[in-house]
């Protein structure tokens, strides 16, 4: 019966755009896990790759490559046109072993 009660007190919450904390089994309220950072899509991919490299330590490695591209909402190929961009613009340094350091105010 409680488990009703705390399932019909989360759909109702649900539609009103709260998130609902979930219930376990000895009834303790548990937050919901957080979600990983994005940038928004409405936001260019140029702006979109700055933003993501520079909330990841301001260099795009090998190593964070694949979180940068999922937060930055942008597929591999896009990659080498947007840094060569951004190079060319002065707002990026690309060295020979594959590391992109943007230059923002944030990241110098």
């Amino acid at each position: 019966m409680i488990r009703l009660a705390g399932f019909a007190i989360a759909l109702s919450l649900s539609g009103c755009g709260m998130v609902p904390y979930r219930l376990t089994n000895d009834l303790v309220a548990t937050p919901p896990a957080p979600v990983a950072a994005y940038v928004p899509s409405a936001i260019a991919p140029k702006e979109r790759l700055v933003a993501a490299i520079a909330a990841n330590g301001c260099v795009l490695t090998a190593g964070n490559v694949d979180t940068i591209l999922t937060q930055a909402q942008l597929m591999q190929p896009e990659l080498r046109p947007l840094t060569n961009q951004l190079a060319a613009e002065g707002r990026a340094e690309v060295s020979g072993e594959g590391t992109i350091r943007v230059l923002t105010e944030t990241c110098i």
